[in-house]
């Protein structure tokens, strides 16, 4: 998500003057546009500074006949600037349809360069298992990470508090690809036949008949692997926020009176330490649809992350751009029911 916010940046810095008196709604659907502008075209200028794609597509040892049809037939032999007002336009939801006439329109994402079939039905097919990887990992770190953190923060200095901040100090600090190759060697490669878990599989696999079957086991490893960082995030932030809570004058009121610790931890100090973690969690949402390329490869999971590391490897600009795209959406749409969530969990944020 490099690339979305830095986009995002740059629309602060040149349009945050312009934007000042206009409602807060319509500036965040601008700074949602922006990031997904210029998250493609910082996708398509980095892609214009490689070596040309059809060359790669034909064979180093292809004729130049074959490389310029190849050139030819996805528009490689136009100017760049021509090529990314083409791209640019094709996204626009008003324009020219296949009937002939102008109107509304589903944007288009192209063709893509190696495989027989639309950018769009390539990451419809592709979605659904990044999607429910994501899901699974964030909501194992959340069911652990904020029972974690208040345990935690109940006793601060105790043996568990002391087990958590360790613990998270070295979830945070593991990269995500040395964690999936570590994880699917002890527990896949080592134990596997002691945890029944296979190193490699997606959603769907083969049985030994052959027919195609729902295999959810291939999601533990890369879920576990996927949800190690933000439960270590949230576990810290759910125990330092508890911590804050615990010490502001209405929790010591409420104890004085003899509230008990559950009744303290539950009414008083669970509804104001969430607020950090919801925001944490939403961003950590996009994060870990973006950054599940190498989890996916490592444990072979057909997803977003595998789509986009095959498309990158072969120089597929139209599948990672419209990759790309859709993951900015999705960064643009988890942080907006964020804030809405933000708002009904502390009605003083709507008032700001």
């Amino acid at each position: 998500m490099g690339l979305a916010r830095c986009a995002q940046r740059i629309f602060s810095v040149v349009f945050g003057p312009l934007s000042r008196g206009v409602s807060s709604t319509w500036r965040k659907a601008g700074r949602g546009l922006a990031v997904m502008w210029g998250s493609f075209t910082l996708v398509f200028l980095v892609f214009t500074a490689v070596p040309d794609p059809a060359r790669q597509l034909a064979g180093q040892q292809a004729d130049p006949e074959v490389i310029a049809d190849l050139r030819a037939q996805f528009g490689l032999d136009q100017p760049p600037m021509t090529r990314y007002f083409k791209a640019l336009g094709a996204l626009a939801p008003v324009g020219p349809r296949s009937d002939g006439q102008w109107g509304l329109r589903w944007p288009s994402l192209g063709m893509s360069y190696v495989q027989p079939a639309s950018v769009t039905a390539l990451l419809w097919k592709a979605l659904p298992a990044t999607f429910l990887l994501a899901l699974v990992a964030l909501a194992l770190a959340v069911a652990l990470g904020i029972p974690m953190g208040l345990m935690a923060a109940r006793r601060p200095g105790g043996w568990f508090d002391r087990l958590v901040v360790g613990g998270s100090v070295v979830g945070m600090s593991a990269p995500s690809f040395f964690a999936a190759i570590l994880i699917g060697y002890v527990c896949a490669v080592r134990w596997g036949s002691w945890t029944g878990l296979p190193l490699t599989g997606s959603l769907w696999d083969l049985d030994a008949s052959g027919r195609t079957v729902l295999s959810l086991r291939n999601l533990v490893l890369p879920a576990i692997t996927l949800g190690i960082r933000p439960l270590a995030v949230l576990a810290q932030l759910m125990r330092g926020a508890a911590l804050d809570a615990l010490a502001a004058p209405h929790v010591q009121t409420a104890r004085a009176f003899g509230a008990s610790a559950r009744e303290v931890m539950r009414h008083h100090v669970l509804r104001n330490a969430l607020n950090p973690v919801i925001t944490a969690a939403s961003g950590w949402l996009a994060q870990l649809l973006a950054g599940a390329v190498f989890v996916e490869f490592v444990f072979g999971w057909r997803g977003l992350g595998f789509l986009l590391f095959e498309a990158l490897e072969q120089q597929d600009l139209p599948v990672v751009m419209g990759g790309v795209l859709v993951v900015s959406f999705i960064f643009i749409l988890v942080n907006a029911l964020a804030d809405a969530a933000y708002r009904i969990l502390d009605p003083r944020a709507a008032q700001a």
